[in-house]
């Protein structure tokens, strides 16, 4: 039963550290989105604009990858008898992972929201950096 326990632990570490990952890919997106974001602002025209949009759409379907490795993630710790950290759930039914860039607004409040959003993806990954550590430390005791 030990390795068993200490199986469904490794997975249950590995799916969160896929979540990590396709948090970072989000962020790298709405990151390029916002740079362009701000060449957009001063007049960077067509290009920008397009390339911006782009990068929102790649934002978009990372964060649609997140809620996915989520669910996994979630799985697998009820197989370890554990839950998502209090905000993540909490996250996960406010559906911050709908995402509403679609329709283009003004390039600044569309700037406004890129950041809101990086920031709350960046407390979420360090949700799941502490759910790791829990579960390496229980792996640990093994």
């Amino acid at each position: 039963a030990i390795m068993d326990r200490l199986k469904e632990l490794y997975e249950a570490k590995t799916a969160a550290q896929e979540v990590v990952a396709r948090i970072d890919n989000a962020l790298s997106s709405l990151d390029s989105a916002s740079s362009w974001g701000i060449i957009d602002l001063f007049g960077g025209g067509m290009f920008s604009s397009f390339v911006k949009r782009e990068r929102i759409r790649d934002a978009n379907s990372d964060i649609k990858e997140i809620s996915r490795s989520l669910s996994l993630l979630n799985k697998e710790l009820e197989d370890v008898n554990m839950h998502l950290p209090a905000e993540i759930s909490d996250a996960m039914s406010d559906n911050i992972f709908d995402i509403w860039f679609d329709n283009i607004f003004t390039d600044i409040r569309v700037q406004g929201e890129i950041k809101e959003q990086m920031t709350e993806l960046k407390n979420f990954r360090a949700s799941v950096i502490e759910l790791i550590e829990k579960l390496s430390s229980e792996i640990e005791t093994y």
